[in-house]
């Protein structure tokens, strides 16, 4: 699925708008106008689309970006032990809510994949364990042996 086909024929907004002229390659204008031809879109609604997807998406990251600082130094200290992790072995964490959370995984704002053997942001982890057809919970619980093989490692390494 393209960026394109979530918006295909949506309504317009009622602002007042300006026109912005672009030079494209041909064979990259031909490409471009099949594509909105075949999702009922204009050129133009196209380009306004995208560009509005483009600015969200930067939105997005600078929000996340500012949590990830502002959180960073409270991850620090309270990481910051040179003792390595020692996995509870009752396999329950006290919690006075009844909701799992990723945070006993959680090292700088990230979380490990044991499948993949990488770092990903803990904002993104849900969508990457979706491409394992698994959720974050069963990813981590079912693999929990890899999971604290690569926190302790990452311990190591800080």
């Amino acid at each position: 699925m393209g960026k394109l086909d979530k918006y295909a024929r949506q309504s317009k907004l009622k602002e007042q708008s300006k026109v912005l002229p672009i030079r494209l390659p041909e064979s990259i204008y031909e490409q471009f106008r099949q594509r909105c031809v075949e999702l009922g879109l204009s050129m133009s609604e196209a380009g306004y689309l995208l560009i509005k997807e483009e600015l969200e998406d930067n939105l997005y990251i600078s929000n996340t970006n500012e949590v990830a600082v502002t959180t960073e130094q409270l991850q620090k200290s309270i990481q910051g032990d040179t003792k390595p992790y020692t996995r509870n072995t009752t396999g329950k964490y006290f919690s006075s809510s009844t909701r799992w959370t990723s945070n006993h995984y959680e090292i700088e704002n990230e979380l490990p994949c044991p499948l993949c053997q990488q770092w990903y942001s803990k904002a993104n982890f849900s969508r990457h364990a979706k491409n394992h057809h698994t959720t974050t919970k069963e990813l981590l619980e079912s693999n929990e042996d890899l999971v604290y093989e690569m926190i302790d490692k990452r311990k190591q390494n800080m």
